[in-house]
């Protein structure tokens, strides 16, 4: 898959952009707060409808404006020639086309282009709350499995009402559980533990390549361990019915005095771990970067497996943020990637990895050539 064509207006700082990109490694130079970043995020965008950076909808259209457009030329995942529209007004709402067809929800947006954005906010990934790691995880399976996207808006769809019901139960006078609250618990139970089989062998997958890139990129100093951690104990994954349904059973008082689910995927995490050590609880911050950056290029192989062709590969200000010796690694890697956009602060920053990319200067909402 990749991008040929990237159109946007009143996006971000961008009046209106009309970009060819290269089909292999694109870079963006320009100072701070030019609108490179905001490039990446479009493109990431058009892959997923939401940004990169959890912004809503409404702070991505340009100040003074009252909607956005991003407009994309290039071929799919399955080989097609495929454009892509995606517009927002703050008074209509999302709307996206695919080949000019509206598409009626924005899932079906999924799986026809990915991509896979390494930034500096990856931190949060090891240093974050565990919903920073769902995240990660959901975003990277909902991609290549309409399915999972499915499943997963039905389970937060019940945890809502579920919730309500609690809510409503902590105002009732019997100490029974209210008939309204045990017609949530079937659908908890089976959804929940549908995903949570999912998210499990997605990570037993991501677990030997971020560890086998994380020893690239850190050259072999360090290993790098993930696990799946669900909010309870399940040692048979045949038996997650079961002890999600024990967990519920456990959690039921403490859960009518909150008026919230307690157990469920929406609380498991994923464990991160450098040298058999937490790396949430220790590490530097090059480590914290080094491992984030190794899950980001896991879920780009995991895509590329999924989908048989490699995601977009986005790569935010990588030169600020990892030692030398590290983003020389990352870069000698680059190529194996497929399509590339990298964005940078100085062009001296590409050093020996000028040959064979294609470069743009960016000012103040503007991409041009670099001459």
């Amino acid at each position: 898959m990749h991008l040929k064509r990237l159109s946007l207006s009143h996006y971000r700082n961008y009046t209106s952009l009309a970009l060819t990109c290269d089909h292999q490694t694109n870079v963006f130079i320009g100072t701070n707060g030019q609108g490179k970043t905001n490039l990446l995020e479009a493109v990431y965008y058009l892959c997923v409808a939401r940004s990169c950076r959890e912004a809503q909808d409404r702070e991505l259209v340009r100040m003074g404006a009252d909607h956005f457009l991003i407009q994309g030329q290039g071929q799919s995942a399955e080989g097609r020639e495929v454009e892509v529209q995606i517009r927002y007004g703050r008074h209509t709402g999302k709307k996206v086309f695919v080949n000019e067809s509206p598409q009626r929800n924005l899932s079906d947006l999924y799986g026809i282009m990915a991509a896979v954005v390494i930034s500096p906010d990856d931190r949060r990934l090891v240093q974050g709350s565990p919903n920073s790691r769902r995240r990660f995880l959901d975003i990277a399976i909902s991609q290549s499995n309409a399915a999972y996207l499915a499943t997963l808006q039905d389970y937060r769809r019940v945890v809502r009402q579920r919730n309500e019901a609690l809510r409503a139960h902590q105002h009732r006078e019997s100490p029974e559980m209210a008939p309204d609250l045990e017609v949530w618990n079937a659908p908890l139970v089976a959804l929940g533990s549908r995903i949570m089989r999912k998210r499990a062998d997605v990570v037993a997958a991501l677990k030997e390549e971020a560890r086998r890139v994380h020893a690239e990129i850190s050259g072999d100093d360090e290993v790098l361990e993930l696990d799946y951690a669900p909010s309870f104990e399940c040692e048979d994954p045949g038996d997650i019915e079961e002890s999600f349904q024990e967990a519920l059973d456990r959690s039921g008082p403490r859960e009518r005095a909150r008026g919230v689910t307690e157990v469920g995927p929406h609380r498991d995490d994923l464990a991160i771990r450098m040298n058999g050590v937490s790396l949430q609880a220790y590490g530097s911050q090059g480590q914290h970067k080094t491992a984030a950056t190794a899950l980001k290029l896991a879920e780009a192989r995991f895509l590329w497996h999924q989908l048989q062709v490699p995601p977009l590969l986005l790569l935010d200000d990588i030169f600020a943020e990892i030692d030398a010796a590290r983003t020389g690694r990352l870069m000698e890697m680059v190529p194996t990637y497929g399509q590339t956009f990298i964005t940078t602060a100085k062009e001296s920053d590409i050093g020996d990895y000028r040959q064979g990319i294609t470069r743009f200067r960016v000012h103040d909402g503007a991409v041009t050539p670099w001459d």
